[in-house]
Formats: C-alpha cells, sequence, structure tokens
C-alpha cells in the first residue's frame, strides 16, 4: 500500500515514536539469599502438616496438606485447632500429623496461625469421629464440630 492509498478502516495509522520513552516498572531481581517481603520458610523438622478443614461438603472429606511455617514449628502439633486458607478464605481446621514431605506435587500453602495450642483432637478421639462419619453417612469436619466444643476466647 502507497502513501497515496487511504488507508483502510481497520488499520490504525502508524503513531510517530515518543520522544521520551516512559521509565521501567519492572522490578529489581532480588538479592542472592534475601527473602522477600512477607515470604516464608517451612519447618525444619516435618515440614507438612496434614490438615481436616472444618468445610460440609461431602467431597472434601480429606486431609489437605499445608507447609508449616519456621514460626509456628513448636505450637503446630498434631490435634491443635489451626486458621488456614482454603478457597480464598479463612477456615478452622486440625492438625492431623506432620510429615517430611507431600504427595501434592505443586506449591502447598503455609498455615495462617495456630488458635489453640493445647491439643484438643488426640488420636483416639479422631479415630473414633472417623468411625462414626464412616457408618453414618456424614463428614468427619461435621462430627468433629459436634464432639469438640467451638474455641471461646
Amino acid at each position: 500500500m502507497s502513501s497515496s492509498e487511504p488507508a483502510a478502516l481497520w488499520e490504525l495509522p502508524e503513531k510517530p515514536p515518543s520522544p521520551k520513552a516512559a521509565p521501567s516498572r519492572a522490578r529489581k531481581p532480588p538479592k542472592p539469599g534475601a527473602k522477600a517481603k512477607g515470604a516464608q520458610s517451612p519447618a525444619p523438622e516435618r515440614p507438612v502438616a496434614r490438615i481436616v478443614v472444618d468445610i460440609p461438603l461431602a467431597h472434601l472429606d480429606r486431609t489437605f496438606d499445608y507447609l508449616v511455617p519456621e514460626k509456628l514449628h513448636e505450637t503446630a502439633v498434631p490435634g491443635c485447632r489451626v486458621r488456614v486458607r482454603f478457597a480464598g478464605q479463612l477456615v478452622d481446621g486440625y492438625v492431623i500429623e506432620r510429615g517430611e514431605s507431600s504427595e501434592y506435587d505443586r506449591k502447598l500453602a503455609f498455615l495462617d496461625r495456630v488458635t489453640s495450642a493445647e491439643p484438643v483432637l488426640p488420636p483416639s478421639l479422631h479415630a473414633l469421629c472417623r468411625a462414626v462419619a464412616d457408618r453414618y453417612g456424614g463428614t468427619l469436619s461435621d462430627v468433629l464440630r459436634l464432639a469438640i466444643p467451638p474455641r471461646h476466647a
């Protein structure tokens, strides 16, 4: 197309180059060994916690793996009550066990906080609640909600 022909309706006219380029807003790469703001590091021992979330949906009646932050390493013990981010919301849950690795192959989220450092779900109560949920067609979180009193601060 020559310059004497009019431009088609779907073609945009060429813009002249701007005299001054806009400053780049790209972030600088972090220094080696530096942590990003708000970054957490996993616990040194048994960094993966298997959590039962307090969600009354039958298709979510299983444990979910979360990373234990280093600052919660001592208090996130099996049986304690925790808060985790699940589907964009903070929900309550219980630590069932801690382990070295996860079967989930993607990046794990961190626990948000431990709401009660005292274990409120001993293994015997967990086994009993699981048996009741399986026998009577409920979910583990429904049975746990009835078996363990709510936390009052």
